[in-house]
């Protein structure tokens, strides 16, 4: 049995729960599991949740506000429809977990490992990616402005059609990932020049 009080929440078990709708605003849930739970609809702000597991949970049109999920688990999670606005995912996993269609406005995914997972489309600008694991992450017709890819792994990552602009990323993408048809500006289109051996002149 997990601690329980009016602003924490230690190892509690929510496995197969009914949650939907819930309004949480200013907990912390510690090394709590949310296995096969139904949190659709559930709205969180200034909420913490840390070493959570969301195995199989349904996220679904949920919204977060100044929330941060550090160190979670996401497996197979569903967060079709759901809304993240300036929150973090510092150091959590997902796993074959569908993430799209979803709102991602100034999101901290540091350090979090995305690889293979499906976002396609997604709108993710202004997000934070530095050292997260994107291999073979898909971002087919991705808006990524402005996002901080620094330190990032992605091999095998896909870009095709992306919007690229703006987005701060090592050399290495240029040559590890996938960028046909990508949009970028002339100074990216340099260090991609660059990336490939290419001499620029002129």
């Amino acid at each position: 049995m997990g601690q329980v009080d009016d602003e924490q929440i230690i190892g509690e078990d929510f496995s197969d729960s009914r949650l939907d709708g819930k309004e949480w605003t200013g907990k912390h849930f510690l090394r709590c599991t949310f296995r096969d739970a139904d949190m659709s609809g559930v709205r969180t702000e200034a909420v913490v949740f840390t070493e959570c597991d969301f195995t199989g949970t349904d996220l679904t049109e949920s919204i977060h506000t100044n929330s941060a999920f550090r160190s979670c688990t996401f497996t197979r999670t569903n967060l079709q429809h759901s809304t993240f606005r300036h929150s973090t995912m510092m150091g959590s996993t997902f796993v074959d977990s569908r993430m799209r269609p979803a709102t991602y406005d100034e999101v901290d995914f540091t350090l979090t490992a995305l690889g293979k997972a499906d976002l396609r489309g997604l709108d993710l600008t202004g997000c934070r990616m530095r050292e997260a694991n994107l291999v073979s992450t898909d971002f087919r017709k991705a808006t990524v402005n402005s996002v901080d890819f620094s330190g990032a792994r992605t091999v095998d990552a896909t870009f095709d059609e992306a919007d690229l602009r703006g987005a701060l990323v090592d050399s290495s993408l240029w040559v590890s990932a996938s960028v046909r048809g990508a949009k970028i500006e002339l100074m990216q289109a340099v260090a991609y020049a660059g990336a490939q051996g290419l001499v620029v002149e002129g």
